[in-house]
């Protein structure tokens, strides 16, 4: 496969787990109200930290290949960061805690 279309593919990948986890957790917190929502943003946390580091993260720090042209760990790590980094900033843009406690 391409390089270029494997980490397109990667970070693609990566944003659809993440918007799914943030909409799942907006689910939970509408269904649960504040009881567990310390509990529920925790879990979104590790949610997207998981999806951000493994399991190109974790083969990156094991394999300690920081060059470009050894392999293609970096560049699947980088992927999946910017992956989860770009669903939060969308979905900061429509997220308003207030107003969704508020609706419910």
């Amino acid at each position: 496969m391409v390089w270029w279309l494997e980490v397109l593919t990667q970070f693609v990948i990566s944003t659809g787990l993440a918007v799914f986890s943030i909409f799942l957790f907006w689910a939970c917190t509408l269904a649960f109200r504040r009881t567990y929502s310390k509990l529920l943003s925790t879990a979104l946390a590790v949610a997207l930290l998981g999806i951000a580091a493994f399991p190109h993260g974790a083969s990156f720090a094991i394999s300690q290949q920081a060059l470009l042209g050894v392999g293609n760990e970096f560049l699947l790590l980088v992927a999946d960061a910017s992956g989860v980094i770009s669903a939060v900033m969308i979905a900061s843009f429509f997220f308003n805690p207030g107003r969704m406690l508020d609706e419910s």
